[in-house]
């Protein structure tokens, strides 16, 4: 991801809106949003000061929002994050962790069995 641009919780909402429909006005982007519209602004305002959403003028009143970062880059992002913060690193403990503490059935072990095998 661009400059490792963390994402808040609160934050991801809007993230989601922009990469499922793009490029939209912040009254599109809230429209189904629950809270307080200066709050959802401000949220707004945050992510496009850290880099991870872009603001075009449209017209003297109204800007045009876009993702500058894809849902995968944040995808990959977090996960390093998580992996690191949690388990060290390892994908090792993390994948052993999850086979423990997880209902995971025979029929999805043996797919990321197939899949570590065909790597």
């Amino acid at each position: 991801m661009k400059k490792n641009i963390s994402i808040a919780d609160s934050e991801l909402p809007i993230m989601k809106v922009l990469w499922e429909k793009g490029t939209l006005a912040s009254p599109q982007i809230f429209e189904n949003m629950p809270g307080n519209k200066s709050t959802l602004k401000t949220l707004l305002q945050r992510l496009v000061a850290k880099g991870a959403v872009t603001a075009q003028e449209n017209t003297s009143r109204t800007y045009l929002y876009t993702a500058a970062i894809t849902q995968q880059e944040y995808i990959n992002n977090e996960r390093k994050s998580f992996l690191q913060k949690a388990f060290d690193g390892s994908a090792k403990k993390m994948l052993l962790n999850f086979v423990q503490e997880e209902k995971i059935t025979k029929e999805e072990l043996q797919q990321l069995m197939d899949m570590i095998q065909e790597d």
